[in-house]
């Protein structure tokens, strides 16, 4: 009887705080140097990210991010300009292919022999307080583009160091790490999947992509991470739109009517 109460006790405990907010950090080195950070709140499949340092691309300093289906389509808000724009996370994996496609028959881009592989190296000690377990992906494919009849090819490699944590679900994950997401583009779907089969919330990835063109070789390092992870609940006025915002082209959309042009 004490066990049962204890279990009905917890369950509404964990119930009443069934939200989550933490704070990330994503540094970028190499073909571009940035550093994005701020604070993710979600709850169910509502979540709300606050940008402190954004990547001036998509998101800006300031810049309020929400979405209502788990990050697949989000609303970013710029309290500076009082603008708004709707963002397909599938877009946005597939923006550069994208805009080259857009220039119809000038170019021609197509992504060849995808190979993943993801391998489970055990124990990953303990991060903020969670227990993780450490994955590691390796991921290449080739890049051919055809300009207006010069042809190039670029081979790409991927390595990915991941630390998850089976504490926390992985619906708490933010929409730049959502899961299930497809592009079309068989290389980077096939990314997707196998992150995947990594169970739980990632507390912290490296990764390393080398592009390679010929002799010329370009590398890039991102590093992610979490912290100040709290579970509590979360008013749902925090993922409500603000009022008095218009809405504008999308970054994508943006740069797509400035290469037509």
């Amino acid at each position: 009887m004490k066990r049962l109460l204890a279990i009905i006790v917890l369950s509404i405990a964990t119930s009443a705080f069934a939200g989550l907010t933490y704070k990330f950090e994503s540094s970028t080195t190499g073909i571009r140097t940035l550093t994005m950070t701020g604070t993710v709140s979600t709850d169910g499949q509502k979540m709300r990210m606050d940008v402190v340092s954004g990547d001036q691309m998509i998101f800006k300093d300031n810049d309020v991010v929400l979405s209502v289906d788990g990050g697949k389509t989000m609303t970013v808000f710029d309290p500076t300009t009082k603008t708004y724009f709707d963002l397909q996370l599938d877009q946005l994996l597939g923006s550069s292919t994208g805009m080259l496609n857009s220039l119809g028959d000038m170019v021609k881009i197509a992504f060849t022999n995808p190979q993943v592989n993801v391998r489970d190296q055990g124990d990953g000690g303990t991060i903020e307080g969670y227990p993780t377990r450490k994955y590691v992906l390796d991921a290449s494919y080739d890049i051919n583009v055809d300009a207006m009849g010069q042809k190039m090819t670029t081979h790409a490699t991927m390595n990915s160091e991941n630390w998850m944590t089976d504490q926390l679900s992985a619906d708490f994950s933010s929409f730049m790490q959502a899961r299930g997401m497809r592009t079309g583009i068989e290389a980077i779907d096939k990314m997707i999947e196998a992150h995947a089969t990594m169970h739980g919330f990632p507390m912290k990835q490296v990764t390393t992509v080398h592009i390679a063109q010929g002799d010329n070789v370009m590398t890039m390092t991102t590093s992610s991470s979490v912290n100040s992870i709290q579970r509590r609940a979360i008013d749902a006025a925090q993922f409500a739109a603000p009022a008095g915002y218009t809405k504008v082209d999308d970054p994508m959309t943006k740069m797509l009517k400035q290469l037509k042009q």
